[in-house]
C-alpha cells in the first residue's frame, strides 16, 4: 500500500470514528453495562487513540508530498535525511505541492504541545475548584469510623452521600443520610463510594473532561464525556452489590433519591455522587443476551486499526530520532 493511499484511508477512518462513534457507542451500551470498567477503558481509550492517530496524519503526509524549502539548506537536508530514515515505504512516489513538508511535522508537534499545556492547566483548575468546594461543603464535618471506613459526617438534613478525592476529604455522608439508612444500606453506600476512590474515578473524570473542554467539537469526544459518568456509577454499583448485595444497594438508592440529585448541579464540583439514568432498573433487571455485542466488536476493531496505523507512523519517527536519523 502506498503512503498516499494509506493517508487517504486514515483520514476517512478518522472522520468515520468522529462522526459515527457516538452512534456506535449507544448501540454498544447494552453489552458495555455488563462490564462497566471495561466500558470506561474503551471510552477513555477511544479518545486517546483518535487523538493520537489524528496527530499521525501530518507525519504520514510528510512521506507523500514535497514542497518548497523554508528552512536553511543544512537544516532542510537534515530534515530530509530524517524523513528518509523514518519512511518505511520503499516506493510509491511523492506529490509536489505548495505545502512545506516541515509544516506537516511541526504542526502536529505544536498542537500536541498546546493541547498538553491546555489540558494540564484545566486539570489544575479543576483540582483548585474541587479543593474550594470540599473546603466549603466539608467545613465543620466530623471524622467518624463507620463499618470500617473513614467518613466525614456533615450536619445536613438532606440525604447526601458523596466522594471527593482522598486529598480533598474522601467519603462524606450527611446526618440525614445516616438517619435514612439501615446498617445494610449504609454498607452498600460506603462500598459504592469506596469504589469511586479505589478505581480512581476522579482521575478518569478529570482527564476526560479536561480533554473534552478543548475537543468537544469532535462528536466522539462529546459522546464519551456524556456517557462516562453513567459507566462510572455502574462500576461503583457493581462493587457495592458484590460487597453488600443488590437488595441493600437498591433500597439505599431509593432512600437517597436515585433519580434526582439532592443539590443543584454544579454546587459539588469535584465530587462524585448518585447520578445516572435507570440505575435501579439495571440493578434489578439487568439485560441479557448478545444485545450490543456487534457494535462493541465494531468499535473495538475500528480502534485497534487506528491504533496500529498510528503506531506504525509514530514509531518510525521515534526510532529515527533515537538513532540520530
Amino acid at each position: 500500500m502506498t503512503p498516499g493511499l494509506l493517508a487517504g484511508l486514515l483520514a476517512v477512518a478518522l472522520l468515520a470514528a468522529a462522526v459515527l462513534g457516538p452512534w456506535m457507542l449507544r448501540g454498544a451500551a447494552p453489552a458495555l453495562v455488563h462490564a462497566p470498567r471495561l466500558a470506561v477503558g474503551l471510552l477513555f481509550g477511544s479518545v486517546l487513540i483518535w487523538l493520537g492517530t489524528a496527530l499521525a496524519l501530518g507525519p504520514l503526509l510528510a512521506w507523500v508530498v514535497t514542497g518548497p524549502d523554508v528552512l536553511p539548506a543544512p537544516a532542510a537536508q537534515a530534515c530530509q535525511q530524517c524523513l528518509n530514515a523514518a519512511n518505511p515505504f520503499l516506493s510509491g512516489g511523492t506529490v509536489d505541492t505548495a505545502v512545506p513538508v516541515v509544516l506537516l511535522l511541526a504542526l502536529p508537534a505544536l498542537v500536541t504541545a498546546a493541547l498538553g499545556t491546555a489540558v494540564t492547566r484545566e486539570c489544575w483548575r479543576r483540582q483548585r475548584e474541587s479543593r474550594r468546594t470540599a473546603d466549603r461543603v466539608l467545613a465543620g464535618a466530623t471524622h467518624r469510623r463507620l463499618l470500617g471506613h473513614d467518613v466525614l459526617v456533615l450536619d445536613d438534613e438532606r440525604p447526601l452521600a458523596l466522594t471527593f478525592p482522598v486529598r480533598h476529604g474522601g467519603i462524606a455522608l450527611s446526618t440525614g443520610a445516616l438517619r435514612s439508612l439501615d446498617r445494610a444500606e449504609l454498607a452498600a453506600v460506603l462500598a459504592h463510594e469506596e469504589a469511586h476512590l479505589r478505581q480512581h474515578h476522579h482521575l478518569v473524570t478529570g482527564l476526560v473532561s479536561s480533554l473534552a473542554r478543548h475537543l468537544r467539537w469532535v462528536p466522539l469526544v462529546a459522546a464519551v464525556e456524556a456517557a462516562l459518568p453513567d459507566y462510572l456509577e455502574i462500576a461503583a454499583d457493581n462493587h457495592a452489590r458484590q460487597r453488600a448485595g443488590t437488595p441493600a444497594l437498591v433500597s439505599a438508592l431509593v432512600r437517597l433519591g436515585e433519580r434526582a440529585s439532592p443539590v443543584p448541579e454544579g454546587q459539588l464540583a469535584g465530587a462524585l455522587h448518585a447520578a445516572g439514568p435507570e440505575r435501579i432498573r439495571h440493578l434489578v433487571l439487568p439485560g441479557s443476551g448478545a444485545a450490543g455485542a456487534l457494535p462493541v466488536l465494531a468499535v473495538t476493531t475500528h480502534l485497534l486499526v487506528l491504533a496500529v496505523v498510528g503506531a506504525a507512523v509514530h514509531l518510525p519517527y521515534l526510532l529515527a530520532a533515537l538513532n540520530g536519523c
